[in-house]
């Protein structure tokens, strides 16, 4: 191993085919760039995964395999696509066996095949689904050993899995996503008193439906209110699902019978077009139905000093903090009700929003987390965390 450097070698496994691209890429391909490219001085980090055209890539080293053509095939034929994530792994293998570090992302499953292959530096899994929380206590057992660490980003997200494995507790940190403030900030020069905003996939486990449902009922008492609702079915791709259709069909029908201004602008660019939608918004909106282990949009509209209206659910409160603007998304009246309060209340609003702007810098500014980051890893290179307890699993 390369003990003698100065710096740690860290290799990023980027998890399934997310393009590492500000513009196609989702939140890991965020993530790291936005973490990684601040510890230039302490980590030399390489990150590995599916081909994503130069001119698109975030600025931080990527390296991919010739393999990716095969796997493309193998992904296709019954049976034998099973062993394509495998595939892959070892023909990243090369490449990253000499790295002190191997970060991974989202797949638990790797971690054991990465040790068969032969690796044997610090294996970091970092974790922004619940994949975890539907492994048995057996499984979870199992994995602790094979990794150094287990990072996840929320507190919520911890709590799936861990009162069942303590050995795998004993070495989970909450490390929170973060947010660019030199590009997400305030602008009260362009805040628009009556606008909500909701940008996310859209789909059902978003609650698109239920926001346009509650503010069917916001305008009957906010007639100048607006509804901005950006996003598409995919990175960079959309679709007209029966979902999307039902959404634009009440949204058309809102527009006819009481004159609502309802807008979709469609997939919004995250770097250059997102930070100027959060700063025009009296409020955002995160209706998620589903548990959403973090909610980074929240985060990102607090940092332009946007008050957010969440659900309830999952780690958004431990996003938003102590705060009155939580909700239950399939409470329509409790939510027409919140919107409406905070639109009516221009004084409660602004105080809102300045407590979330400095919640968000105190918290989530990438170079606060960056910092955490980095103090994990080497913390974790030391082996300063324990690499098993003697209690056994609360399932035993």
């Amino acid at each position: 191993m390369s003990s003698h450097k100065a710096k740690l070698s860290v290799a990023i496994l980027l998890s399934g085919r997310e393009k590492f691209s500000p513009y196609y890429g989702g939140a890991l391909a965020r993530w790291t760039f936005e973490v990684y490219s601040r510890l230039a001085e302490r980590v030399d980090a390489v990150t590995m995964g599916y081909p994503t055209a130069a001119s698109q890539l975030y600025r931080l080293p990527h390296h991919t395999s010739r393999a990716s053509r095969l796997c493309d095939v193998v992904r296709h034929i019954p049976r034998i696509r099973r062993y394509e994530e495998k595939l892959w792994l070892r023909a990243l293998y090369g490449q990253f066996r000499r790295f002190d570090i191997v970060h991974i992302y989202n797949r638990p499953q790797w971690v054991g095949f990465v040790r068969e292959l032969g690796y044997r530096g610090a294996i970091v899994l970092h974790l922004q689904n619940n994949h975890l929380g539907h492994w048995s206590c057996a499984m979870l057992d199992e994995l602790a050993p094979q990794l150094d660490l287990l990072a996840v980003c929320s507190g919520f997200l911890r709590d799936t899995f861990a009162p069942r494995s303590p050995a795998l507790a004993a070495k989970c940190e909450v490390v929170f996503n973060g947010v660019n403030t030199r590009l997400f900030y305030p602008r009260e020069s362009v805040r628009e008193p009556a606008t909500i905003f909701f940008v996310g996939r859209f789909d059902r486990e978003k609650g698109v439906l239920q926001l346009v449902q509650a503010f069917a009922r916001v305008v009957e008492d906010h007639p100048a209110a607006q509804l901005v609702i950006a996003g598409s079915t995919g990175f960079g791709v959309h679709n007209e699902t029966p979902y999307v259709r039902e959404v634009r069909s009440l949204a058309a029908a809102l527009r006819r019978e009481k004159r609502a201004l309802i807008d979709f602008p469609g997939y919004v660019h995250h770097d250059n077009d997102l930070p100027a939608w959060f700063q025009r918004a009296a409020i955002f909106a995160c209706p998620s139905l589903f548990q959403e282990p973090f909610g980074l949009v929240n985060a990102e509209a607090m940092a332009c000093a946007t008050p957010v209206i969440g659900s309830n659910r999952g780690g958004i409160p431990e996003v938003l903090g102590n705060t009155d603007c939580l909700i239950d998304p399939e409470n329509i009246p409790e939510f027409a009700g919140a919107l409406s309060r905070l639109l009516s209340q221009n004084d409660h609003r602004a105080e809102a929003g300045r407590l979330a702007y400095r919640r968000c810098r105190e918290m989530f500014d990438w170079d606060v987390i960056a910092g955490h980051w980095v103090n994990v890893l080497e913390n974790t290179m030391m082996g300063s965390r324990p690499s098993s307890v003697a209690a056994a699993s609360s399932c035993a």
